[in-house]
């Protein structure tokens, strides 16, 4: 990055990974999937050339990678955290998640099998210390970076179902995250059991870099309690932004009171600045998915859509945006982009891009350049369907109209895409997960692809076929892309999948390679 790019943009106060780095799943601490290195370009795209080929993992890997200081990190399926040297191809260390959960505590209530013993969050770092969050029991652990040896853990939600999806931001020693369950499809695998008692919580933790310790600073209930008759309202998807100059952080819910809601929370106290709900009340959980509805266990009749928020809000500048103040963008999965007032919650727009349908809608996360919007609209799988096949598309960032918008397969396929773009230089990068085909009722059995458009035109400028579907996001470092196949969902997929690395060739001064 060249020295003016850098002054240029302390002074317009915009959080950016280095050109050498990109910190958990949005990046940076706003959440934004953006990187402003302009090393991949429309001028070299063509030559990117997969790198380090061979790390396969039982039912792959599906975590945005964490890249610091020529190390990528991240989770397996099948339990384990790695720490790889991308430039030798060595594996620096491999930690056993499974183990480190089991050695925690057994399994809490006879319906934990559903709650694997894994990490599905992006790696969190700051200096020689990693953070990352476990599925089963709701662990966030630290280690040693450099070594994996582990330093410190903590629970952040007793609940037998409760999990760790979203993943952790840190800003200034202290870690924001949240927890979620898989207490919502316990109805459709499980008969006869009793729906629901989980309560979500957005927490913030405390690092203390001299006694090498997480300890909680703040955990705030999005419901009240479950004997009040309330449950949901789970915080998963992405990472939370942080707004430094009003010295607050974002996060977005799932169904219950705070439900669907957009909170703004101070981050010394934990005290709410401002809830912003974007959704009349959904009660929903996997019961009422079967047919005929299962109506001892579904809370309401007709049941809710299941709108909740799959996301975290992204935090824009005004200095970057040009609008008149600060704001956080995010998707509903009711298929509707918002921007709000980071001040206060107003609403300054909504644009509904899609008719919705349950499975459709938007989720884990926009990626937001300094003028647009990007995001990845998949079809519905139940009717109407919002369109014949995924949609990558992008919207001007002051008014949220669309700009451009591209299919994610050829024309009659039905390509289905679910996960974040991001977005560096001239370039926006999709993942498309796989495709619906004759004689294929799945998209986990066909393989994903990575598509590259010009940010600008919305001209689809390369794709590149992968060997499994594809999860997650991909996370920009320099010259090269980093990104996993395969997703273990439920027992619906049992194949592998891998770490893909891709460089692009080198420019000359000219811009050409």
């Amino acid at each position: 990055m060249h020295l003016t790019s850098i002054i240029l943009l302390n002074i317009l106060g915009l959080v950016i990974a280095k050109d050498t780095d990109w910190h958990g799943w949005g990046g940076n601490t706003h959440n934004n999937r953006w990187a402003t290195q302009t090393s991949i370009t429309p001028s070299n795209i063509k030559t990117l050339t997969r790198k380090c080929p061979g790390l396969t993992y039982p039912f792959g890997i599906s975590a945005t990678p964490t890249v610091v200081d020529k190390t990528v990190y991240f989770p397996t399926w099948n339990g384990s955290l790695v720490s790889l040297d991308y430039t030798t191809w060595k594996i620096h260390w491999s930690l056993n998640v499974t183990q480190l959960i089991i050695d925690y505590g057994p399994p809490e209530h006879p319906h934990n099998f559903l709650t694997y013993p894994v990490s599905r969050t992006s790696v969190q770092v700051s200096d020689n210390v990693l953070f990352f969050g476990t599925q089963r029991h709701s662990l966030l652990f630290a280690a040693n970076r450099f070594t994996g040896k582990i330093l410190s853990h903590l629970r952040l939600n007793t609940h037998p179902l409760a999990v760790i999806t979203v993943s952790p931001t840190f800003h200034k020693n202290t870690l924001f995250l949240g927890t979620s369950s898989i207490e919502e499809p316990v109805p459709i695998v499980i008969a006869g059991y009793k729906c629901c008692n989980y309560t979500g919580n957005a927490a913030a933790v405390s690092w203390s870099p001299s006694s090498q310790k997480l300890s909680l600073k703040w955990s705030l209930d999005t419901v009240p309690p479950a004997s009040t008759g309330w449950s949901g309202a789970g915080v998963w998807g992405s990472q939370p932004a942080v707004d430094s100059a009003r010295n607050q952080v974002f996060f977005a819910t799932g169904n219950g009171v705070n439900q669907e809601a957009v909170i703004a929370v101070d981050i010394p106290t934990g005290r709410i600045n401002w809830v912003k709900r974007l959704a009349k009340m959904d009660a929903w959980n996997g019961a009422c998915f079967t047919d005929p509805i299962d109506i001892t266990n579904c809370p309401s009749e007709p049941p809710g859509r299941d709108h909740d928020f799959g996301m975290a809000p992204t935090f824009v500048p005004a200095k970057v945006s040009g609008l008149k103040e600060d704001v956080v963008v995010v998707g509903h999965k009711n298929t509707i982009v918002y921007a709000l007032s980071a001040k206060d919650g107003r609403l300054i727009y909504a644009r509904n891009i899609s008719p919705d349908g349950r499975g459709g809608g938007l989720s884990w996360v926009v990626a937001v350049d300094e003028k647009r919007v990007y995001y990845t609209l998949p079809y519905s799988v139940q009717g109407p369907l919002n369109v014949s096949t995924t949609v990558f598309w992008a919207a001007d960032l002051k008014t949220g109209k669309s700009v451009w918008r591209v299919p994610a397969g050829e024309e009659g396929s039905q390509a289905y895409g679910i996960t974040p773009p991001s977005v560096a230089g001239e370039l926006v990068f999709f993942p498309k997960v796989g495709n619906i085909l004759r004689g294929i009722t799945s998209y986990l059995d066909t393989k994903g692809a990575l598509v590259v458009v010009d940010r600008k035109s919305g001209r689809k400028m390369k794709e590149v076929e992968l060997d499994a579907n594809f999860h997650g996001g991909i996370a920009v470092s320099g010259r090269h892309l980093f990104f996993r196949t395969g997703y273990r969902m439920g027992v619906l997929y049992t194949g592998n999948g891998s770490l893909w690395i891709l460089e692009a060739g080198k420019l000359e001064p000219h811009g050409g390679w």
